[in-house]
């Protein structure tokens, strides 16, 4: 089974109090009420990303260096999630 891992860019809107998720690799965004239920609902997005992908032969663009990430957007949590399909 392929696993895919990128890394997770939290961003905290200060206006709102919404959390937001961004995969900039994927352009992927989710958002929720705390960081826990961001990052549970791009496990989400991102899972079935990838299994759209791969069934279809789309290309899949290689992560980024999670330091990368970290000195690209200074001040926000950064992490790593993966997905896995079958």
């Amino acid at each position: 089974m392929p696993k895919f891992t990128y890394p997770i860019l939290f961003i905290l809107n200060e206006e709102t109090g919404q959390h937001n998720g961004y995969i900039p690799d994927l352009a992927l965004f989710a958002e929720g009420e705390n960081p826990e239920d961001v990052y549970a609902e791009m496990e989400s997005i991102l899972k079935n990303f990838m299994q759209i992908s791969v069934k279809y032969n789309i290309e899949i663009p290689e992560p980024s260096k999670f330091d990368d990430i970290v000195n690209k957007w200074p001040g926000h949590k950064v992490s790593l999630i993966s997905a896995e399909i079958k």
